[in-house]
């Protein structure tokens, strides 16, 4: 039952830090008047999947599914 509360407190804490990233992503962003779009950085046009956060968070999402369903295999079959 440890594991499953480490596991638990573990996903909280990536959901707290993911809200508070977008948060504060949310506030940089300015709307500019008559032109939605932007220029994209440099660093994200040259790793466009690596540095997408949207990309990011499946990756994680999808490990830590994986994590879980590894654990439940090797515990109770």
């Amino acid at each position: 039952m440890g594991f499953i509360n480490i596991l638990g407190v573990l996903i909280i804490a990536i959901l707290a830090v993911s809200a508070i990233y977008t948060l504060v992503l949310g506030r940089q962003q300015k709307v500019v008047e008559g032109n939605m779009d932007t220029q994209i950085e440099k660093h994200v046009q040259k790793h466009a999947y690596i540095k997408n956060p949207i990309f990011l968070a499946y990756g994680i999402f999808f490990a830590l599914l994986l994590f879980i369903i590894f654990f439940v295999a090797i515990t109770f079959y």
